[in-house]
């Protein structure tokens, strides 16, 4: 039985050469979830340029905010674009092409607005690659005439962006919820009204919250040595830019409707923010400083955003995220009662930002219940001193109930961020670092044999806006020189250590504290072939040290240095709510090795109360040490045993046994009992059995822009279709449980295909034309479910006797008689040699050998459903699939010529073959009578039964 879905045809202007780049999926956009408005039913448009690629922006929580707070205004339309990977520029400046968004495909000048979210310092030459791919001017002095969009910028590094401040009209400072949506609609009201740029930019700096660089003078301060601003040159603007604040983040819910990442993001699973700002007060911690203060979300809403983002979106895993989430006053009975939920619908949770105290053990029972995630801690340093002088705010003693607790419930690996190159840093503290982590696998060792603690460690870079702010950063052979006594101590510990470009810390470190004579550095850079400046792959120093060679007096030490306290600094006219003097007496503390106490909480507590009755009996004040910040510290308390309330934690919980006694000095031995075994979790209860399984075998389309996802973004994105659909699918047994899922062979990247197929264990048997219904309503474009069957319990799966697979090719340029010449020499010859290049390396294979037959093609072969037929050739090619014998010859395993390299050797390389349009019609079997037969087709009854082993069901 069939579905027929309505056909889905592309006009993207990147459609003819995707297939050539690394990942096209990141540029065509079409991903369930997004917004496309029509411009001509809003005031006005804004495009989220994201600095950075596709796999990055997209689990950019800010921007999910953002894209959804926007398109909810019926007055604006807002979408998505990512810096293109260097392939993917390079195709576009070969062809002349410009930027356009995923939506809906329209050049980035052509919206009424251009924002960018700068989170890293070394994604600055990214913002102009936006910019030029674009064919707007790099710089605001050169936009002043025409109808240029407003070029705006936002995020962490909006609080100290001297260093770009010529590429941009504004940044928004602070929070950009309630401002933005605004800013934006009276920025569009101004200019049509007859404002000139340069007015509507006052009036916009005017109304706060946004500093706009051409409308202020600078000078370079005599006691720093920097350019810093000095007064605004139009009485109407203020001298001091404060930042847009949001006193309740409950009043914007995040998200629940996002796009869903059509290539594989870093972080490739739902995360939510559950709170802004923090409370410990780390030193080296920019976020912490200017996203004060600790504003909680509702945890009833973070469920429901939750479950409901679940539902729709697919996901298998959730996250919850905030600087430091073991912090937020109601996390124990927010996991516990996110748990409850998660568990039914076999998603897993991992928690971001723990801190050594962190989660009790309850809750690390809880997380584990569905899948054993990874757990990262941040103790910053490797010993007591440091963490006082960074006021970090933990203890050995943390450090070592943390491992305990980890590693006796199954753990077997752990990852510690660490700094090197912190102020009053010894050689001891260095190589404390690994000394930590050794303790820590010693605890390790004692529950799992092969324990693991990575000691990933990075260069400390002083931030702007943080009591660091002064210090002087060390130079790259000190940070090298540090980064060999690591490694020594990690081979003498045996830890793998793992660290950071220490010439990409050196960079971030001139941007960071920056003056308007370091975007001359970032331009020239850039203009040497600079992109993508963070990633290890892609640094090109050289031509960063060429352009400080280049650039007449351009002094680097002198962001680099000591800066004076008495001295001007090039953000200081940026308001972000801190006291005068607080960021001094926090650096005088540093260089006494004194730590300061966590804000916020009851004197004396690390973390809060789990239950309204201890919360209540607590008469402890607040601790708060005037950082400028007004706190409600009332209001706070309230807010506090009100979520606690709202969650049920109403008494104080039964006391559990604690783990171990956390012995510092643990046995770094290995168990030498043969007997021994390390823990293993729990058998799932809702794990189903093989003979309560009902097994499906579909067949299904891909057509549109999904045909350029990739085999491993299938493996994604089809048990996400299930999970939406609401469909009962079966898991495997185990410690990592999957859906119970069998695919068809890959399908290469820009292919049609009407003939898919995939296999599903369902725990309930659903009717099928309920079961493609539900399916097809929660597909991704371009993705149809047009038939299938319900299989034998005792039939083999998918990789059983699958043998060939038809596919049609249109071949521009070539004419039909051209064409019947070229099939006739092909499968004439008794082999065709042809060079491949498979994983960096050279193969020869023969292109006849994985030929069925290659024939002209009738035009009624063409499936409607992907679309009309474009003008040339047609042909029809069936390949053997993975060895076998196919139509009487034998094929090895080993031949895996792909179509497109088929067409190359019978039709020649060259446009014909590298731009033909190929659609695979679907597969063939042969089963044990010799008879070829559709795989949708049930083996005929005559056929013995063959077993299917039940170990697939394992994971």
């Amino acid at each position: 039985m069939t579905e027929t879905p309505t056909p889905l045809t592309t006009a993207h202007p990147y459609a003819s050469f995707l297939h050539r780049v690394e990942k096209p999926a990141r540029y065509a956009g079409g991903e369930m979830n997004q917004v496309r408005k029509d411009p001509s039913t809003v005031d006005v448009s804004m495009c989220l340029a994201f600095p950075d690629l596709y796999d990055i922006g997209m689990s950019h929580l800010g921007t999910k905010i953002l894209y959804s707070v926007l398109n909810k205004h019926p007055r604006i339309a807002c979408e998505r674009a990512f810096t293109p990977w260097v392939d993917m520029e390079r195709e576009l400046r070969a062809r002349g092409l410009p930027l356009v968004s995923l939506e809906s495909a329209r050049p980035l000048r052509d919206f009424d607005a251009v924002g960018c979210s700068l989170q890293y310092e070394m994604t600055y030459t990214n913002v102009l690659t936006l910019l030029d791919l674009s064919g707007i001017p790099l710089r605001a002095q050169d936009r002043q005439d025409g109808t240029w969009p407003l070029i705006l910028a936002g995020g962490p590094c909006a609080t100290h962006p001297e260093a770009v401040a010529p590429f941009f009209d504004a940044f928004l400072v602070g929070d950009a919820e309630a401002r933005l949506p605004e800013l934006l609609l009276r920025w569009k009201a101004d200019r049509v009204a007859g404002h000139s740029r340069r007015e509507a930019l006052i009036r916009m700096a005017q109304a706060g919250g946004v500093y706009v660089p051409e409308l202020y003078e600078v000078a370079e301060d005599a006691r720093s040595g920097l350019l810093c601003v000095t007064r605004p040159i139009d009485e109407r603007v203020p001298a001091r830019v404060t930042r847009a604040f949001v006193p309740d983040i409950n009043a914007f819910p995040f998200p629940s409707d996002s796009p869903v990442a059509a290539a594989q993001a870093i972080f490739d699973r739902l995360s939510i923010e559950i709170a802004r700002g923090c409370t410990e007060g780390c030193r080296l911690c920019q976020a912490g400083m200017i996203y004060r203060p600790v504003r909680e979300r509702d945890p009833k809403k973070i469920i429901s955003t939750v479950l409901t983002a679940i539902d729709q979106g697919g996901y298998d895993e959730a996250s919850l995220t905030s600087l430091s989430t073991a912090d937020y006053s109601c996390v124990d009975p927010l996991i516990r009662g996110l748990m409850g939920e998660l568990r039914s619908r076999n998603v897993s949770l991992s928690v971001s930002s723990l801190r050594a105290y962190g989660l009790n053990d309850g809750l690390l029972d809880e997380i584990k219940s569905v899948r054993a995630t990874g757990l990262t801690f941040a103790p910053e340093a490797g010993t007591q001193r440091m963490r006082d002088v960074v006021n970090k705010n933990i203890s050995e003693e943390d450090l070592a109930a943390s491992a305990h607790r980890i590693f006796s419930r199954g753990w077997d690996k752990m990852k510690c961020y660490f700094m090197i190159g912190l102020p009053t840093e010894q050689d001891e503290d260095v190589v404390g670092i690994v000394q930590t982590a050794a303790r820590q696998k010693a605890v390790g060792r004692g529950y799992i044999r092969k324990a693991e603690v990575t000691a990933s460690v990075s260069s400390h870079v002083p931030k702007p806006h943080t009591p660091f702010q002064w210090a002087a950063m060390d130079t790259i052979p000190e940070l090298k020189r540090k980064q060999w006594l690591l490694r020594d101590a990690g081979r003498y510990y045996n830890v793998p250590v793992k660290f950071h470009d220490a010439r990409i810390s050196y960079l971030e470190g001139i941007v960071s504290r920056g003056d308007r004579r370091v975007s001359d550095l970032i331009e020239a850079a850039w203009k040497g072939g600079c992109r993508f400046d963070g990633w290890d792959e892609q640094l090109k120093f050289e031509a960063w040290m060429a352009a400080m060679e280049a650039l007449p007096g351009f002094d680097p030490t002198r962001y680099l240095g000591t800066l004076p306290l008495d001295g001007g600094l090039p953000w200081d006219h940026l308001d972000v709510g801190l006291a005068d003097g607080f960021l001094a007496m926090e650096w005088k503390r540093t260089l006494k090795n004194k730590a300061s106490p966590p804000c916020g909480k009851p004197v004396g507590m690390q973390v809060h109360h789990t239950n309204v009755a201890q919360a209540l009996a607590d008469k402890k004040k607040l601790v708060c040490y005037h950082c400028g910040v007004a706190c409600d510290m009332t209001q706070m308390r309230e807010e506090r045993v009100g979520f606690l309330s709202e969650m049920g934690a109403l008494e104080a919980p039964v006391i559990e046994p604690e783990a171990p006694s956390p012995e510092v000095e643990a046995p770094v031995e290995t168990p030498t009992d043969k007997r021994w075994k390390a823990p293993r979790p729990p058998v799932r209860e809702n794990a189903a059995k093989p003979e309560d399984l009902v097994r499906y075998r579909l067949q299904y389309v891909k057509t549109g822009l999904i045909r350029l996802q990739g085999h491993t973004d299938m493996l994604r994105i089809l048990p996400r279709v299930w999970r939406r659909a609401g469909v009962p699918v079966g898991y495997s047994w185990g410690f990592h449980p999957k859906p119970l899922m069998t695919f068809s062979p890959a399908l290469a990247l820009g292919t049609y295909s009407v003939g898919e197929l995939v296999e599903v264990a369902l725990t309930e048997a659903v009717p099928l034309d309920t079961l493609l219904t539900r399916l097809n309503a929660a597909a991704d474009p371009g993705l149809a479910f047009v038939g299938g069957r319900v299989m034998e319990h005792k039939e083999p799966n998918l990789a059983y006797r699958l043998e060939a697979a038809d596919y049609l090719a249109v071949l521009p340029g070539i004419d039909r008689e051209a064409a019947a010449v070229a099939v006739m020499r092909f499968m004439g010859a008794e082999r065709v040699p042809m060079t491949v290049r498979r994983k960096e390396e050279e193969r020869t294979l023969d292109a006849r050998a994985s030929v069925a037959f290659l024939r002209l093609a009738d035009a009624a072969l063409w499936p409607e459903l992907v679309g009309p037929r474009p003008e040339g050739a047609l042909v029809q090619l069936r390949m053997r699939e993975g060895g076998g014998v196919v139509d009487d010859v034998a094929v090895p395993p080993t031949a895996s010529v792909r179509p497109r390299e088929i067409l190359a050797a019978a039709f020649g390389a060259g446009p014909s073959a590298d731009d033909a349009t190929l659609v695979r019609l679907g597969f063939w079997r042969r089963d044990e009578d010799g008879v070829l037969r559709s795989p949708l087709e049930p083996r005929p009854a005559t056929l013995p039964p063959v077993a299917v082993p039940e170990a697939s069901l394992i994971a």
